[in-house]
Order: structure tokens, then C-alpha cells, then sequence
């Protein structure tokens, strides 16, 4: 919103420097976006009187005027304007004066009448436009400077506010909280006595019960919407940008910077028999100028008659009963409605001014009197005879208009969240130049309700900011916080764990992500539908209104990003927090730290050496391993089959760390691939650090063996749904004495199997630090093992 500093000042009416002005609309709450000066570029300009006016003796649309500026000399000027006659006061630009665009005044010789000068306009002096020169009172004196008599210099405030705070929006709310800060007299407003000289009556019907409408107007006749706009409101509202042309429009723009609230007009000669307030029918048309036509659905609100759709709020009005220069009588309307059908309505049309208005709020209690402000208005300009006020709502109207419930301000608490202790005296003064209605007051607390157009007011915690915002932030005293911060050995065992992940992933080609804790709820159901998830209250969108359980959704949402966008070799990773519902923790809210990486399409990128092929499981698992190795080893450590949710049933696998689950690794479930835009060569892993915290890995440094080693292979055939893990397992604990290198460096099935059965190549590596092993020492530790495995698994021993 933009408007005039000195049309402010007229509200405030106590002196105060323009910076302490700015500064204060600040702390206020309402941003001053932009301080803009306002000087038309013109000097010379003075008030003169037309002593005589006669026609150019050749030319019948120009006149030859004389003109008195004060001085002794009367001025010969030539002039075209319509308006142009005797004995009115006009502005005068003298020889030497300069006018916008550098136009500099000069006597000439103009269609053979000399010309001593130029008769202006407002649009000729750089302001608003319009064919006739300027008029001045009867009143004004000669020879005065136009800039000092119109007083034209003036700085343009250009504010925004956020959608809680509508009384930014008007010059009254803004006033209101400049007298509060400085606690002053409240600003208050004169009720207008318009005379009901009109019988006639407009009746209001609501056929709409879901929605909640509150509805007023009145018929004003005999009005000349053909005067010109007065000087004062011209010059307000050409400064705030909303001069129109209208006397009518510009006077509902000139209440609506005012007061905030938006009224309406129509030609009520083409109003059939009364106005119907209803849902729009379905595909159903407005038409407006221009043969501009909207076509509307049943969600959107419209004002009709018999036969017609007349309006729609936010001042859409049909073209049939616009008010133009032919309108006699007119209809005056404010209407308060819910947001819901502002939505609606723009989402439907381009939003306005006034929807804007609409769908930031309005004070129901202001209604009546901007009503009757504009009425009194367009009475003295246009003149007229004003009907009564007819005012029509329906029940949920009256539920939906905000009526305020006493909330309670504790002396202590406001106290200790300022940081600052009150005098209640000085709490109690602020609410009231605030307008919060006292309902009661005790030695510990108040009850208050907040004024009509403070709909933001709703808890306790608002009534303080209220209150501060007041009391000024500056007037807070700064006591540095000051807090022992202990960083437990835990957390410095995660950032370890994390700094060593990372380099690893790294090195072998992963980029790190950061993504949002929270997530598409209905993405992380896909992944794991049978986990309670703790959604928001109040989310910043809909696709984020869920903390995440796991990294794998924005994971999986950043490989489907980049594979949008032709990346065919994947690979990301990620660490951070989890948040899960946990009774047992604080707030009822479990956070525990993962790291999860991901891979996609192509193992390599395409080169000229290597052949193309997919990443599979065996590509993650090993950069898994890689990880494990370092922070705690592989002895522990043990990946076992097991369904997960959002992986693939046959190729997923959960990870163990002496028998503690700490996480999963396998292949995207083929039924997502669709749904999350992933391929099939989708592979994740994601892992719990927290079991990992005290974990220390021991140390292998060992002097290197003088003796050489020596190897045995055997090939065993097994049932095809025995694990691998046991098998090694059994061989490690058969050969727990002694240093040997267990390795599964074949898997091997064939139809010969019946796929019942496959074959494991398993390798053996003996080696003693004193002394070298002989054959049959190792053949006869070797015919044992495989004794074991037989007796264990009943394996059969290939040759």
C-alpha cells in the first residue's frame, strides 16, 4: 500500500520527525518497503485571475484572456481549454518558468495574438490528467505560488504487511498504532448522520447455506457522477496510485486507504427487482467490459438478480450495471465473506486490490460506518438523496464473524519470556492504547480481549508480542544468554563415525546431499505403510507435512530428479536425523542418526576401456563393507535375508552387528520403480550409527610372517537355501586356534542341481608365525572341517 505521509499526519495530528515516523511503522510491525519524495518539477507558477476572456477573432476554440498575477502589468495569454471563462482563478505559468520535461516558458507570437505566458493543467504541471485548466476558490490570493498554495510537497510511504496483520492496510490501522507506541489519545471516529431522504430499498436474499456472508448497502439517487474529483482527494489517492476518473470509484478508493474496508457500487436502474446471494451454476457467465466474459463453477460466490449476474466480491462487476457517466442512482454495498471463497475466487481470476483486501480480513465492526463515511462523501460531491441501510447475513455468517473470547496475560509469564520485568501499570497502559477490551484484572494476570480487527490475537504468546512490539525492542535491555554447553563423548562419536563414512563414500565416487527433514507423507507410506509417522500441525506444504523415518525418500526423490535429467551413473549418499514416535522419549519423540546412500543406472560412466553394465547389489555391499571395515570390522558383522519394506523380496538383506539389527541394503521394490520414477538398478543401504557409538575396532597391527602360506580349496555342494554366512561361521569357529584366511570365491547352481542344491568354492589360507605347516597337518585340519560341515550342514564334498 502506498500513501501520503501528510495524509497520515492528518490521522495522528501530533508532531513527530518523518524518520522517528518511518522507524516507528517499522516496530510496529508493518514494513516500510520504500520512502519516495514527491516534488513536481515546475517553478513560475502562480495563482492569476482572467480579467477578460474573449474568442480569436479567426479561430473559435481559442481564446485571448488577460490575466491579473498581482503585480502591475496584466499578462496577454493564449488559451484552448474548454473551461476557460471570467473571473476565475487560475495557475499561470510566467515568462522564464519551467515546466516538466524542461519546458521552458517564452513569450511568442501564437495565430497572431501575442502570448505572455500559458494557463495550466494539473497534467501540464506533471500530475493527473485532464483537458481543462486548474480552478482555484474565490478564496485563494493572487500572485500566490502554486507548490506553496496546494501544498504538493509531500513523501510517498510505500508499506507491506503479512496476512495476519490487515490493519497494515489502511491509514486508520497504521494511525492507530503510532498513537499506541507513543501513548497517546486513540484515534477515534465520528459517526455520520446521513439524513434518510429515499424511500426506495433494495432487498437483499442469501440462497447459500455453506457459506457465511454478511451483507449491507443502500440506494443513493439523484446523484452527478460527471463532477470532477475535489483537488484533496485527487491529490491523496494520485500519490497512493488509485486515481481513476470515477468520482465514484475514486471515492471508494479513497475509503478503502483509509479505513480498510472495501465498499462496491452499482447502477441500481438495472437491477431487476432485488440482489440474490448464491452459488455460481456450473459453467454459468459473467460478462464485463471490453466483451471480456469469465466463466465461473459452483464454488464461486456471486451477487444476481432475477435474470442476471450483477457482481462478484473483490468489485468484478458486470458491465450492465457499472457505474458510468449516464448512472443516476446508484447502489452502495459492503460485504464481509469467508476466505474460502476468496480462495476460490483466485484461484478462479487474477487477483485484485480488493480481494486482497478480502482474503487479509476485514473488521466487521467498521463496516457500517465506512458505509455511511462513503455515502456522506458522495452526498457532498454528487450530491443526492441517501435510502436506509439494508443488512441481510445468515447464521453461519454470524458464528463466522470473529468474535473475540477473553484470553488471560500472566504477570509472570510475560516476565520471564521478555526477559524484562513489567510495572503493570505500564502493561495495562499499553493495552489499552492497544483498544484490548479489560474484562477483569487481578495482582497475577489480566483479561483482555483483543480489539475487532486484530484477528491474529489468539493465545497468550500474542498478547506479549503485542505488548513488546509497544513497548519497543529497543527498551529491552540485552542480557547476554548464557548457557554451559557439554558436547558428550557420544556426539563426538558420531561426528567420527560420519567424517569417516563420508571420506570413504567419497573417494569411491558418491556426491553427498542434504535433503529435508521433511517429507511427502504419502511417498513414505509407499516405502513403509506399516510405520506411525509424526506429521505436522502446520506444514510449510502438503508434500512436507511429514518428519521423515527414514533417508531413503528424499534419497530416492533426488535419484529421480537427476534421472529427469539424462544422469544415468547415480550415486548419493546421506547422514542425519530420523525422528519416530517413542513414549519412552522426551516429547514422545525418538531422533536417532543414519547414513544411507543410494546407487542407480550405470556401474561406470561410458568409456572407451570398460563395457558398459547395471549396478547391483553386490556394488553397494561392498562400498557398505568398505565402511563397516573401517569403524568397527567385519567379524561382527553379518547381512542376513530378510524382507524389508520399500526393497526387493528376493534381493534384500537385513545388517546385523553381534546380533543387533543396525540396518538393510538391497534393491528397490519393483512395485515402487513406477511410483518414485527409479529404475530397476536402484540399490540402498542405510544404516543406525548410534549402535555404533562405542564401538572400537581393534588394532591388527602384527609383525608380517617370515614362513610362506599355503592354501586349500575345497568345492561343497549344499542345500540351495542354506546361508553362506553359516557355513564361513562354522569354518572361522572350527579353525579358532590357528591364522586362516577363510574365503567364498565361487557360487555355482545348474539344472544337474535340480536347483535344490549349489555349490560353493570356499578357500582356505594357513599360516603360522614360527614355522612352516607341513601337507598333512593342513589335510588332516582340513578332513576335520570338512567332518564338521557335513555333520552341521550335511554337505557333500565335490571332486
Amino acid at each position: 500500500m502506498k500513501f501520503s505521509e501528510k495524509w497520515l499526519r492528518e490521522w495522528i495530528k501530533f508532531k513527530l520527525d518523518s524518520f522517528v515516523l518511518y522507524d516507528q511503522i517499522s516496530n510496529s510491525g508493518i514494513e516500510v518497503e520504500s520512502i519516495t519524495k514527491f516534488e513536481p518539477m515546475f517553478n513560475g507558477v502562480v495563482v492569476g485571475q482572467i480579467v477578460e476572456c474573449i474568442l480569436h477573432p479567426e479561430f473559435n476554440k481559442i481564446k485571448i484572456v488577460k490575466v491579473d498575477i498581482g503585480n502591475k502589468k496584466i499578462l496577454s495569454i493564449l488559451c484552448g481549454a474548454p473551461n476557460c471563462r471570467n473571473n476565475i482563478k487560475v495557475a499561470v505559468a510566467t515568462i522564464g518558468a519551467i515546466l516538466p520535461k524542461n519546458i521552458k516558458i517564452d513569450k511568442k507570437i501564437v495565430r497572431g495574438e501575442l502570448s505572455e505566458g500559458m494557463l495550466c493543467s494539473f497534467f501540464e504541471l506533471g500530475l493527473f490528467e485532464t483537458d481543462q485548466i486548474i480552478e482555484f476558490s474565490k478564496e485563494t490570493p493572487i500572485g500566490i505560488n502554486i507548490k506553496d498554495h496546494l501544498l504538493l510537497k509531500d513523501n510517498i510511504i510505500k508499506v507491506s504487511t503479512t496476512s495476519n496483520r490487515p490493519d497494515g492496510l489502511s491509514i486508520l490501522g497504521i494511525a492507530r498504532n503510532i498513537t499506541a507506541i507513543n501513548n497517546l489519545k486513540r484515534v477515534s471516529l465520528k459517526n455520520k448522520l446521513i439524513p434518510i431522504m429515499s424511500q426506495k430499498k433494495i432487498d437483499i436474499v442469501i440462497n447459500t447455506e455453506k457459506e457465511s456472508i454478511n451483507y449491507i448497502g443502500r440506494i443513493i439517487e439523484n446523484i452527478n457522477v460527471n463532477v470532477d474529483t475535489p483537488f484533496w482527494m485527487k491529490k491523496k489517492l494520485f500519490l497512493s496510485d488509485c486515481l481513476s476518473g470515477n468520482i465514484i470509484t475514486d471515492i471508494i478508493n479513497y475509503v478503502l486507504i483509509e479505513l480498510g474496508q472495501p465498499l462496491n457500487a452499482l447502477d441500481s436502474d438495472h437491477i431487476n427487482s432485488h440482489i440474490i446471494i448464491r452459488m455460481a451454476k456450473s459453467e454459468e457467465k459473467i460478462f464485463l467490459k471490453d466483451n471480456i466474459q469469465i466463466s465461473l463453477n459452483e464454488n464461486i460466490l456471486v451477487f444476481s438478480d432475477t435474470n442476471k449476474i450483477l457482481s462478484m466480491p473483490g468489485n468484478i462487476n458486470s458491465f450492465l450495471v457499472d457505474v458510468n457517466k449516464n448512472t443516476k442512482n446508484i447502489f452502495l454495498s459492503a460485504c464481509i465473506v469467508k476466505k474460502e471463497i476468496i480462495f476460490h475466487m483466485m484461484k478462479k481470476i487474477s487477483s485484485n486490490k480488493i480481494l486482497e483486501y478480502h482474503n487479509y480480513g476485514i473488521d466487521p465492526f467498521l463496516q457500517k460506518y465506512a458505509l455511511e463515511y462513503a455515502t456522506d462523501l458522495i452526498i457532498q460531491i454528487c450530491g443526492g438523496k441517501a435510502g436506509s441501510i439494508n443488512k441481510k447475513n445468515n447464521l453461519n455468517s454470524l458464528r463466522s464473524l470473529p468474535i473475540k473470547k477473553s484470553i488471560r496475560l500472566h504477570h509472570e509469564k510475560l516476565n520471564k519470556i521478555v526477559g524484562v520485568f513489567f510495572n503493570t501499570v505500564v502493561v495495562s497502559d499499553i493495552l489499552s492504547n492497544l483498544e484490548y477490551k479489560l474484562v477483569s484484572q487481578e495482582k497475577k494476570y489480566w483479561d483482555v480481549i483483543p480489539p475487532s480487527w486484530r484477528f491474529d490475537i489468539l493465545i497468550e504468546e500474542d498478547i506479549i508480542s503485542d505488548i513488546l512490539r509497544i513497548y519497543g525492542y529497543n527498551s529491552v535491555v540485552l542480557n547476554p544468554l548464557k548457557e554451559s554447553l557439554y558436547i558428550t563423548k557420544k556426539n563426538e562419536s558420531i561426528n567420527l563415525l560420519i567424517d569417516k563414512s563420508d571420506i570413504i563414500l567419497v573417494n569411491k565416487g558418491y556426491y553427498e546431499v542434504i535433503t529435508y527433514g521433511f517429507v511427502n507423507p504419502q511417498v513414505q507410506d509407499l516405502i513403509f505403510p506399516n510405520k506411525k509417522k509424526l506429521v505436522l500441525s502446520n506444514p510449510i506444504s502438503q508434500d512436507m507435512s511429514s518428519m521423515r523415518l527414514s533417508l531413503w525418500p528424499g534419497l530416492l526423490k533426488t535419484v529421480s530428479y537427476n534421472t529427469n535429467r539424462q544422469q544415468d551413473s547415480i550415486r548419493f549418499f546421506e547422514s542425519g536425523l530420523c525422528f519416530s514416535l517413542d513414549k519412552e522419549q522426551n516429547l514422545g519423540i525418538k531422533q536417532e542418526m543414519f547414513l544411507s546412500a543410494v546407487i542407480s543406472g550405470n556401474h561406470l560412466k561410458e568409456n572407451w576401456y570398460s563395457k558398459i553394465r547395471k549396478v547391483d547389489f553386490y556394488d553397494l555391499k561392498g562400498d557398505l563393507e568398505c565402511i563397516l571395515e573401517s569403524i568397527c570390522g567385519l567379524e561382527d558383522i553379518e547381512f542376513r535375508s530378510k524382507n524389508i519394506n520399500g526393497l526387493h523380496p528376493e534381493q534384500s538383506a537385513g545388517i546385523y552387528f553381534r546380533n543387533n539389527f543396525i540396518g538393510a541394503i538391497g534393491a528397490i521394490d519393483p512395485r515402487l520403480e513406477e511410483k518414485l520414477n527409479v529404475n530397476s538398478a536402484t540399490f540402498l543401504f542405510e544404516i543406525l550409527l548410534n549402535n555404533l557409538l562405542d564401538v572400537k575396532k581393534p588394532l591388527k597391527v602384527q609383525e608380517i610372517s617370515k614362513f610362506p602360506t599355503s592354501r586349500r580349496d575345497i568345492a561343497i555342494l549344499v542345500s540351495s537355501d542354506l546361508a553362506v554366512s553359516d557355513i564361513i561361521n562354522t569354518c572361522k569357529n572350527f579353525f579358532i586356534n590357528e591364522i586362516v584366511e577363510i574365503n567364498l570365491f565361487d557360487v555355482y547352481s545348474c539344472q544337474e542341481f535340480s536347483n535344490e542344491k549349489k555349490s560353493l568354492g570356499i578357500s582356505f589360507i594357513f599360516q603360522n608365525k614360527k614355522r612352516t605347516f607341513q601337507d598333512n597337518e593342513i589335510n588332516l585340519m582340513m578332513n576335520d572341517c570338512i567332518g564338521a560341515l557335513k555333520k552341521t550342514f550335511q554337505v557333500i564334498l565335490r571332486k
